[in-house]
């Protein structure tokens, strides 16, 4: 291929997840060479990272400590920032749509968007069901509920819809946090309609998690459906009713609608890449974390995955820049799982072999801080 042309070349790198926290934070020592200009587009300054969001709903550090400047990388990197959503791609003429109107153009983009939050189709959904994404939204509403419940306003009654491992996380945490506000009865319901927790991980894990959440009271409704949400009353598929002051979504991540919408191969509304995160209907476009469906050896949604794709987009980028053949992404086979218990204890599990303690959750905390750190950069005057 032959050399750079004298037309500046342009990336975008569209959403601040891990995978792009992580990219830009390689860009910043390893800056590319002239003749190619990045921008990245992002709802929000900062990315919230969602593995330590249990230790905010459980009052152990707050949302602003758990928050990815994305500012400060982008300076350090040399990248644009523009603070937007992007409602659309137009995967042939190499342009996205934003929400306010405006239209930017590249000559590579990178996706790494994350996901939503599976909607549930009943009455009262809308309205009454609040989602554990996006991140800010629902923090606020259960700090609202924290205040209800407190003041008699509401029972002291939650429901969190999906007993995989972010709603037992979610369901531990909501259970610590009102115990050490000073309502100690409070009741957490945890309602799947599947007959089995954390199901896809192994058993050891699961049974360390029924008890975990046995020690805890929390209310285990399996093979049970919401039928609807009407005035803080929860009514399910088996005729029981449940009283909730917050009903939460966790059941299970949702691709943004604008990527199947668009003309990009998709798997379940996620783009279809190949083992170098491009694009298998056109290669230009990149995606990684949740927003991706890896065609070689599909991945579950995990931060992990996003995180480990930062340096090969990284690399990538570089690549594409001098012209030269890209890298592969190699996901691991398995992975370090750890999962918070709401009090200051958690459980670790690989290969089916776990472990639980306190000494775990010092090890979550310390691992999830460590990436905030690295990734956090004063900002520049």
């Amino acid at each position: 291929m032959g050399a750079l042309t004298a037309r500046d070349r342009h990336v975008l790198l569209a959403g601040g997840g891990h995978a792009h926290a992580v990219a830009l934070r390689r860009l910043a020592k390893k800056p590319l060479a002239p003749g190619v200009s990045l921008t990245l587009v992002a709802p929000s300054t900062q990315n919230l990272y969602s593995g330590a969001l249990p230790g905010v709903i459980a009052g152990h550090w707050t949302a602003d400590s758990i928050g990815v400047p994305l500012e400060p990388l982008c300076a350090a990197a040399g990248v644009s920032f523009v603070q937007d959503s992007i409602t659309s791609i137009d995967a042939g003429a190499n342009t996205v749509q934003l929400a306010s109107g405006n239209t930017l153009s590249f000559d590579l983009a990178s996706l790494d968007v994350g996901s939503g939050i599976r909607p549930l189709e009943f009455a009262g959904s809308k309205n009454g069901l609040v989602p554990i994404r996006p991140i800010s939204p629902f923090l606020l509403k259960w700090q609202d509920a924290i205040k209800s419940i407190r003041g008699s306003d509401t029972p002291p009654s939650i429901v969190v819809i999906g007993a995989g491992l972010a709603g037992i996380e979610v369901a531990l945490a909501i259970k610590f946090r009102l115990t050490q506000v000073g309502v100690p009865d409070a009741k957490v319901h945890l309602v799947d309609a599947g007959n089995e927790i954390a199901s896809g991980n192994s058993l050891a894990l699961r049974r360390k998690l029924y008890r975990a959440l046995d020690r805890a009271n929390i209310a285990l409704w399996l093979n049970a459906r919401v039928r609807s949400v009407d005035a803080g009353i929860v009514s399910l598929s088996t005729g029981e009713t449940l009283e909730a002051a917050l009903a939460v979504n966790c059941a299970g991540s949702a691709p943004h609608d604008w990527i199947g919408e668009s003309a990009l191969s998709t798997v379940q509304g996620r783009v279809e890449v190949d083992p170098c995160l491009r694009s298998t209907s056109h290669t230009n476009i990149w995606a990684a974390g949740d927003t991706s469906y890896f065609k070689a050896s599909p991945l579950e949604p995990a931060g992990v995955f996003a995180v480990r794709a930062g340096p090969v987009i990284a690399e990538n980028i570089q690549r594409w820049s001098q012209d030269q053949p890209l890298t592969h992404f190699n996901p691991q086979s398995d992975y370090l799982k750890l999962v918070s218990l709401g009090e200051q204890k958690a459980i670790a599990e690989k290969f089916g072999i776990t472990l639980e303690g306190g000494w775990v959750w010092k090890l979550k905390k310390w691992i999830d801080f460590s990436f905030l750190r690295q990734h956090s950069l004063p900002a520049r005057d």
